[in-house]
């Protein structure tokens, strides 16, 4: 998949960036907003291989995405660059803390259905 990006600016497109075409490719639009495209700009990033990238893990079945504070991302890149540490690596830690996240919810829900059999 080949992306041109347009910046939308009072209903007009403005070409952003061009590539050529690969019979592997398939051109498409995306609209970004224009902190977006600065900073993919500023990062230096290739929007057209970030897409890609995601869309790839989207659709592995075997990839998540996960939104972090600032606080657990930057623990996270610590613990990836320095110790060498891979997400398989933290996979059995993520499964250990979904089954503490599940007990804790199964006690709230059991919480919760008391309440509701005392007030029958």
């Amino acid at each position: 998949m080949c992306i041109d990006v347009y910046i939308m600016d009072n209903y007009t497109h403005t070409p952003v960036t061009e590539r050529p075409m690969d019979d592997d490719f398939k051109r498409v639009n995306v609209l970004i907003t224009r902190e977006q495209h600065a900073k993919v700009s500023r990062l230096g990033l290739n929007l057209s291989g970030l897409v890609r990238d995601l869309l790839d893990d989207h659709f592995s079945g075997s990839h998540i995405t996960v939104s972090l504070s600032s606080r657990v991302r930057s623990l996270y890149d610590q613990v990836v660059s320095n110790l060498g540490a891979s997400d398989k690596d933290l996979e059995p830690y993520l499964a250990e803390a979904l089954d503490r996240f599940l007990a804790d919810k199964g006690r709230e829900i059991q919480r919760m259905r008391g309440q509701l059999r005392r007030r029958r």
